[in-house]
């Protein structure tokens, strides 16, 4: 019984003192520097985007996933889901190429919003998969008239 209350006593004091619970804190969320299209095919709703991101961390981040979705004008209008083993160097940046998933339905209605309203707002939220947890990335900003247009461009390709 001594021993059982020992071993309890353990695992409570490791589970109390766990790093877990100040994780969250010490790791910084990477950040979203720039993202590029690299390529749409419409035919089959698939796109892949180059993510550059900044670690701000003192220590690398080894990456195993990473997951989200893309907003237009608050409509989600796509997903994201890569797999791999990459690691984001401490105070470093890297590309990430990620494929993405695009819902044309949504799009359709959210590319209609952006014409009547003339505001292209884009908001990526998502997460990285890691050994140390799941680190979310979040990364927002409004389009110009030029990506606008190419846009457009790629909207009306769909409906065809």
């Amino acid at each position: 019984m001594k021993n059982l209350f020992v071993i309890a006593f353990i695992v409570f004091n490791f589970m109390t003192s766990s790093h877990a619970e100040i994780l969250p804190e010490s790791v910084l969320s990477p950040e979203v520097v720039n993202i590029k299209l690299k390529s749409f095919t419409a035919e089959e709703n698939r796109a892949v985007l180059d993510v550059t991101l900044y670690n701000p961390n003192d220590f690398k981040l080894p990456v195993r996933e990473m997951y989200g979705d893309i907003y237009l004008n608050e409509n989600a209008i796509a997903n994201i889901e890569a797999f791999g083993k990459k690691s984001l160097g401490a105070h470093e940046t890297q590309i990430f190429t990620v494929p993405v998933t695009v819902k044309p339905d949504e799009l359709t209605n959210a590319s209609s919003n952006v014409m009547m309203s003339g505001v292209a707002n884009y908001r990526f939220k998502g997460y990285m998969m890691s050994p140390v947890g799941e680190i979310p990335v979040e990364h927002q900003g409004q389009l110009t008239r030029e990506q606008m247009l190419t846009f457009f461009q790629a909207v009306i390709s769909i409906r065809q």
